[in-house]
């Protein structure tokens, strides 16, 4: 395999995506948008969740101010 084939390869590859991509409408692209904030929260809402956690494992933190953060 050369590096023409590759290339040519990639070439279509995001060339058949962004015509995919052109033809969703604006209710597509804001339902996707939405989608992927709601993911981001989700995943901040967990990590923090987490560090808290590990925190009180470690005795850095209360019981008490573990509980007031996650409330």
């Amino acid at each position: 395999m050369n590096i023409e084939r590759v290339a040519a390869a990639i070439a279509y590859a995001i060339a058949t995506f962004l015509a995919w991509l052109g033809d969703w409408s604006i209710q597509d692209v804001g339902t996707v948008f939405g989608m992927g904030i709601g993911a981001g929260a989700l995943f901040i809402s967990w990590y923090y969740r987490r560090k808290t956690y590990q925190l009180l494992e470690a005795g850095k933190i209360s019981r008490e101010d573990y509980e007031r953060v996650n409330r």
